[in-house]
């Protein structure tokens, strides 16, 4: 290290990372031919592998289909779990919905990390359900392009005080 003010010590001080581990969740939403939000999501780490279809229908907000499958696990008892994706069933994407998963794909009978991946699909579905109810169908560009003020106004009630923007004032 000859002609640096650094020593090994003060080099040694530097703090260096290395990666341990990694988790992804990937979604991907398709409408299909009968008008319902179809998504398909997946987490993947080290030990997992799994992936989660949902179909929602978007005139109602109500989860008509609900299947998960554990590809990669690192118990043998958690593909057990991967039933519990059809008690989603029925439910309303609305107030509360982050509750009503938890408690039916949670806890000590379910599987933290399915309800993980649920929680996350829903949050992605309500975002390509804003503007429907209006005319814009699902992800739309059109309502994209609008004015931040009538994107509010739009969004407003399906997103009220879920976020610092959509606080109730």
């Amino acid at each position: 290290m000859e002609g640096s003010n650094n020593t090994i010590s003060e080099m040694e001080r530097i703090a260096v990372k290395r990666l341990v581990s990694k988790r992804d969740i990937g979604i991907e939403a398709f409408e299909l031919v009968n008008g319902n939000l179809m998504l398909e999501a997946t987490l993947l780490d080290p030990y997992h592998l799994i992936r989660l279809n949902m179909h929602i229908d978007p005139q109602t907000k109500t989860i008509v289909h609900a299947k998960s499958e554990f590809a990669s696990h690192p118990h043998t008892g958690c593909p057990f779990v991967a039933i519990k994706a059809n008690l989603m069933v029925g439910l309303k994407i609305e107030r509360g919905i982050t509750r009503a998963i938890s408690n039916r794909i949670g806890g000590d009978e379910g599987c933290v990390h399915l309800r993980e991946l649920a929680l996350e699909t829903i949050n992605f579905a309500a975002t390509a359900l804003i503007g429907f109810d209006e005319g814009f169908g699902l992800m739309s560009r059109e309502f994209n392009l609008l004015d931040e003020k009538k994107k509010l106004e739009i969004s407003q009630p399906l997103l009220k005080n879920t976020c610092y923007i959509y606080k109730e004032k």
